[in-house]
């Protein structure tokens, strides 16, 4: 593999202990862990942090990512992005460490959407693959388990896709980095987007008692004022509820032009649906968290899914390249449609960047000796598929994040365009809001 241009930067190494809660969850010891050809990894000994595997016939990545459970559907283009970034860093045989060339191959773990057994594979990767980088992917359940087990055995660890705020918690960090998105600039983009919008500015919210909904809301309140907005919150509720009549009852009193609702993707059918009965059709409605995916918007009913909006990770229209392939948002989108024939979907974003990185701390280590490995993450000053990437001192990494919208779309049944951008300047061309069909006002 060619070696990239970057940029060196240092970043201070924090010591660190992670979360107490997550520490429940990393004592198991099972779990199954694939390498990318299916085969199943052997039983060993605890790592060694510190040192090179001087036998090493390959560089290993351990990958936790929920294949199964209700988290799935995140995972579906992981292994297809991991092909095919291996077959561009194996291309010449793979990368150089300790003075051998050596192939890169991915052993995979499934958290299957829980924390205690994303916590079990961890383990297993570590202790009995024995693997170099520890990645872990989607969302707390993932990422603070993967963590704990990263740190706890000295394992360089990245973590990709979720708010910084709730990993941030667990820190400092000595052995962790993480790609996340700025949680205060994920709520800016949504009223960038609705200043664009003709509305009442009052805002009804329908958010659960899980970390997500209460750190929502909280952020929400905080900003809201000085935006020119007003919150109806009827408050939190426990999370798996599945009649919304009282809460949405409160906001359409209320006269609500908009909606906020950050549950799982069955939950918001029924927000939706009981919108619906109850003759409550908001000109605007953010549907976070279970509507990333153009099948989701479509399972909200035939024309439902139109001018929802919400956060968004992922679009053709991003102006960046990968530092790996060096192919563009569009390039990479189009190439995802043909070979899976879905639509491109936000883990696109979070698994090109990925590989991104970890090919690139590779190759400015040019060894498996972790330390080395671990100062490379420091290091990181790296252009590539989400923009510049570089590491705090709190060792997050930022991605961005922009406010989309579904539209109807004759190819995949829906597209998301983007209002708005506001922290992410590079990219400077936004679509036109569409409201809700049916709206009337309150």
């Amino acid at each position: 593999m060619k070696r990239k241009a970057y940029h060196g930067r240092a970043v201070s190494v924090l010591l660190a202990v992670m979360l107490a809660l997550a520490m429940l969850a990393g004592c198991g010891g099972g779990g199954d862990a694939q390498t990318d050809s299916g085969q199943a990894a052997d039983s060993g000994q605890a790592a060694d942090s510190g040192q090179a595997n001087d036998g090493a016939t390959s560089i290993k990545i351990g990958f936790v990512a929920p294949f199964s459970g209700p988290m799935a559907t995140f995972t579906v283009g992981a292994r297809y992005t991991a092909d095919e970034a291996l077959a561009i860093i194996n291309a010449d045989g793979g990368i150089e460490v300790d003075g051998r060339t050596l192939p890169v191959e991915v052993i995979w773990g499934d958290s299957e959407s829980d924390a205690t057994k994303a916590s079990e594979v961890a383990t297993k990767l570590v202790t009995s693959d024995k693997v170099d980088i520890l990645v872990g992917e989607w969302t707390p359940a993932t990422t603070s388990p993967v963590t704990v087990v990263g740190e706890r055995n000295g394992v360089p660890t990245i973590l990709a896709n979720g708010p910084d705020t709730s990993w941030l918690e667990g820190g400092p960090f000595t052995w962790s980095w993480g790609l996340f998105f700025d949680y205060n600039k994920f709520i800016d983009e949504y009223f960038n987007g609705w200043d664009r919008m003709e509305t009442n500015k009052k805002i009804g919210l329908v958010l659960d008692s899980h970390v997500d909904g209460v750190g929502m809301a909280e952020i929400m309140k905080a900003k809201a004022g000085d935006r020119g907005y007003t919150i109806v919150d009827p408050g939190r509720f426990p999370e798996g509820t599945m009649d919304y009549t009282q809460v949405l009852s409160q906001i359409q009193r209320e006269g609500c032009d908009i909606l906020v609702a950050s549950l799982l993707t069955p939950e918001l059918i029924q927000v939706w649906n009981q919108c619906q009965q109850l003759g409550y059709v908001p000109k605007t409605a953010v549907l976070s968290k279970g509507l990333h995916f153009a099948n989701d918007a479509l399972a909200l009913g035939e024309g439902k899914g139109q001018g929802i909006t919400i956060e968004t990770q992922w679009s053709p229209k991003f102006p960046f390249k990968s530092s790996l392939s060096g192919k563009t948002a569009q390039q990479l989108s189009d190439e995802f449609e043909a070979a899976l024939n879905q639509s491109p979907d936000l883990g696109l974003g979070w698994d090109w960047t990925l590989f991104d990185v970890i090919a690139d701390v590779l190759e400015r280590a040019g060894s498996l000796d972790k330390e080395k490995i671990n100062q490379a993450f420091a290091e990181t000053d790296l252009d590539c598929t989400y923009g510049r990437i570089v590491f705090a001192e709190n060792h997050v990494g930022y991605c961005p994040i922009v406010f989309g919208q579904w539209v109807e779309d004759e190819k995949w049944g829906y597209k998301k365009n983007i209002l708005a951008a506001g922290h992410v300047p590079e990219i400077t061309e936004f679509s036109e809001p569409v409201y809700i069909p049916g709206y009337k006002p309150l």
